[in-house]
């Protein structure tokens, strides 16, 4: 069997002891610290952890105060949850279509479709590779938001700077298969202290001050409420999972980097399979390893890898096929997501990926070319 995803958490490391000894299990002094090590890392003034990139990003949507006219761009072939974030927050999605040859967001495509209505825009830093915000910034007006998913990157640089350094807000996720994960969890880092304020307020029910910071030199500093808000504050028995993570993960990311050039050399003998085309940034991250085949293929292909214990899945369909998204909007023109959700397919890809079943993968899919 080969495995989909393997985590890099050490089986002899007991990441809870400090925790668990301590008064506060949540959203406390380690939740704080690494809040530390992100604004370190990114070079943000505010980070705010949260239970899960969807919850962060609800927290950032509620913060701007969405109107029911207010139109939020994505591209259309990333993760649904992108589009159910601006459903719940009642404003509108609109789908940009993707550059066929990066599979990211087309500029040019969500530059077209901006209105006066327009309050954010969102690209997503897809399978780790970067989409160039610096170009965006340049083109749209200043009072656009541009709000970054990065829950596929966790480093990178483009035009020489790091990830999230030209926009208002970038959100990570620490989910299960993430390169860095606590099983569930997030995180937002801005420089904007007001909308940094609340976000951290609506995060813990609209209260302004977190359990542990009302008690102060035996002092007792009462909270209140200005905003309403819900429940999506990370716990420190989460958070200490992160720790050692990113302090450590350039070493991570060397690793990575390391397989998916294996993968891609031999895979790369394959004259049926296509890859996305890396954009010319100094330094990206790599979270997943698509490949994509002629649709005619690509269930079969799926089909077969399983049979063989080879653990696949599709990241992602157009969220415009999606019956939800279909039934309420208009269909938009989208055709390259749309195909690109029709031929792509994500092989296993971590870090314990050994080389022996890199072999196996590429000979299986050799395998079924051959016969097909």
């Amino acid at each position: 069997m080969i495995s989909f995803y393997k985590h890099n958490l050490k089986k002899n490391k007991n990441y809870l002891k400090d925790t668990i000894s301590s008064p506060y299990l949540t959203s406390g002094p380690v939740c704080e610290k690494v809040e530390n090590l992100l604004k370190k890392k990114f070079n943000k003034k505010f980070a705010i952890l949260s239970n899960s990139w969807t919850n962060g990003l609800i927290s950032i949507l509620l913060s701007l105060e969405l109107k029911p006219k207010d139109e939020v761009i994505i591209p259309a072939c990333t993760f649904v949850a992108c589009a159910n974030v601006v459903e719940m927050t009642g404003a509108k999605v609109v789908f940009a279509d993707i550059d066929p040859k990066t599979k990211l967001m087309d500029l040019n495509d969500c530059l077209k479709k901006i209105s006066k209505n327009t309050k954010v825009i969102m690209p997503v830093h897809l399978y780790g590779n970067l989409f160039n915000t610096y170009k965006l910034r340049k083109k749209i007006r200043k009072n656009i938001f541009i709000i970054e998913d990065s829950a596929h990157a966790f480093c990178g640089e483009y035009n020489n700077n790091p990830l999230g350094k030209f926009s208002d807000f970038t959100v990570f996720s620490f989910y299960a298969t993430k390169s860095i994960t606590c099983g569930e969890g997030g995180a937002i880092i801005t420089n904007h202290k007001s909308y940094s304020d609340k976000i951290r307020s609506i995060s813990n029910n609209g209260m302004t001050k977190p359990a542990f910071k009302r008690f102060v030199n035996n002092k007792y500093i009462p909270w209140d409420v200005y905003n309403y808000g819900f429940k999506s504050n990370l716990s420190d028995i989460n958070a200490s999972i992160l720790v050692d993570q990113i302090r450590e993960y350039s070493k991570i990311a060397k690793q990575k980097k390391i397989i998916f050039k294996k993968f891609k050399k031999e895979l790369s003998k394959i004259p049926q399979i296509s890859f996305p085309t890396e954009k010319p940034n100094k330094y990206r991250d790599y979270y997943l390893f698509p490949i994509g085949v002629k649709k005619k293929f690509r269930d079969k292909l799926i089909e077969h890898l399983l049979k063989k214990k080879i653990f696949v899945t599709v990241n992602f369909n157009s969220i415009t096929r999606l019956n939800y998204y279909k039934k309420k909007y208009k269909k938009p023109m989208c055709p390259i997501s749309e195909n690109w959700g029709l031929e792509q397919l994500s092989l296993p890809f971590h870090v314990k990926l050994k080389d022996n079943e890199i072999k196996t993968i590429y000979l299986e899919i050799k395998k079924f070319f051959d016969k097909n």
